[in-house]
């Protein structure tokens, strides 16, 4: 597939790392020339210098030949735009990233008129993230779903008081259906077989059907906290957005941010939530707004080292559930090795969501896990897939992955070697991103 990416931004990158690692076609303009020549110098694509929405520009990339655009850059009105030119040329599938949500739902402004086929709003995205992790218990520090809800990813930490360390998988009897389908060890994904142990400081990536989450206690170390309270550090677009929702949720809501006039812009949209102006860093104002009882603590601001410090600080303070946003990856392994209970990145989310609507087939939901090291998938089997009626444990599936869950029809499977993929089965897969093209044709049943 040829695709154009405009825009050599942190999700321009991640999506053309990804792509071009699965042998895509990957054309990326930049009209900066540093941050071309950082993508040309770390990817192996072709970079173009130039304006995106140019049609000059486009015809040098090959829009007319392409299968794909994906405008990512930091305007809402080009990506638009590059979509509207793309329309022009006919190009089958157009993305754009917009965060001014008054474009997304003005009627003048339609998908359709702008021939944008999908459209991605990084910071609701990111909201919605968080406010699943607030209502997670403390040591879950992810969780998706599947399968219409019917199947939970859940990453869960591994303290010293996890019933199972130093277990082989194999010798644990979780009493229900479960299937351990990662672990992130030392900066590094593992597919685990039956051999692999659990060891402190694990994250472990488990399946379990959404029936028996509540069954979880004796792995997960607390129930979900009940939010009644949350402090919101930073008036960030995700800072509004996560206390907009938060709001419509009934959970009582501060916001704290050093600018008077984003105080004044957010108090006058948001009426139900108490905007404070203020260094949110000071001690003495956190204890003066009730850190020390509050549920939860959300660190939004447009800086990763103040949202670490005073993620810290606020679970120092007694904040019964953290959670800091970071947009450099290098730092969320040591965010969660000194005690943040969990950590977004809206790359990765908005990355996420982008792949998801690229991947071939009939692929319905896509997460990256760990900076894009590793992919969830979930997909619909073709009829004329290879794997069909063959045992899993003789599927030949690539070694760096396993499926993790197959649900056929209103039946949801956790599997074990013995079972059996039928067509039309939506199956859950972990792999490695280096085994994603592979896994691609074994599940589509089309000759390439």
């Amino acid at each position: 597939m040829k695709i154009i990416i405009i825009g050599a931004g942190k999700v321009g990158k991640q999506i053309a790392e990804t792509l071009s690692s699965e042998n895509h076609d990957v054309i990326l303009i930049e009209k900066d020339e540093t941050r071309r020549q950082i993508a040309q110098d770390n990817l192996d694509i072709i970079t173009i210098l130039g304006n995106g929405v140019n049609v000059r520009t486009l015809e040098k990339a090959g829009i007319k030949q392409t299968d794909m655009l994906i405008a990512v850059t930091n305007s809402d009105e080009v990506n638009m735009l590059a979509c509207m030119t793309a329309k022009q040329f006919d190009v089958p599938k157009k993305i754009a990233r917009i965060r001014n949500s008054e474009y997304l739902y003005s009627n003048i402004l339609s998908r359709d008129k702008l021939g944008i086929d999908f459209t991605i709003n990084p910071e609701r995205a990111t909201a919605r993230e968080i406010i699943k992790l607030l209502k997670s218990p403390k040591n879950v520090a992810q969780i998706q779903s599947f399968a219409g809800g019917k199947v939970k990813l859940i990453e869960l930490r591994i303290d010293d008081n996890f019933p199972f360390i130093d277990q082989q998988l194999k010798n644990i009897d979780f009493k229900y259906p479960i299937l351990v389908a990662a672990i992130y060890r030392n900066d590094k994904i593992i597919i685990p077989n039956g051999e692999e142990k659990i060891m402190v400081n694990d994250n472990l990536y488990i399946l379990i059907k959404k029936e028996n989450l509540i069954n979880l206690d004796s792995i997960i170390s607390k129930k979900p906290l009940l939010m009644q309270n949350v402090i919101i550090l930073g008036g960030s677009k995700i800072g509004f957005q996560t206390a907009q929702i938060l709001c419509k949720l009934g959970i009582k809501t501060k916001l704290i941010e050093m600018d008077i006039e984003k105080c004044e812009q957010i108090a006058e949209k948001l009426q139900n939530t108490l905007v404070i102006n203020g260094d949110g860093t000071n001690i003495d104002l956190l204890k003066s707004e009730g850190i020390e009882t509050t549920d939860g603590f959300v660190a939004v601001t447009g800086y990763d080292e103040d949202n670490l410090l005073v993620a810290l600080l606020a679970k120092h303070l007694g904040a019964k559930k953290v959670i800091a946003k970071v947009d450099r990856t290098n730092y969320v392994p040591i965010l969660e090795k000194i005690g943040v209970d969990a950590v977004v990145n809206p790359r990765m989310t908005t990355a996420s969501a982008i792949l998801r609507s690229i991947r071939r087939g009939k692929i319905i939901s896509l997460t990256l896990l760990k900076e894009g090291k590793a992919e969830v998938i979930e997909l619909i089997v073709h009829s004329g897939a290879k794997i069909i009626n063959t045992p899993l444990k003789n599927a030949k599936l690539p070694k760096n992955s396993i499926i993790g869950a197959i649900v056929r029809k209103n039946n949801v499977i956790i599997p074990h070697g013995d079972n059996i993929i039928q067509a039309d089965d939506k199956i859950i897969i972990f792999a490695l991103s280096s085994d994603i093209k592979k896994i691609e044709k074994i599940f589509d049943g089309e000759n390439r």
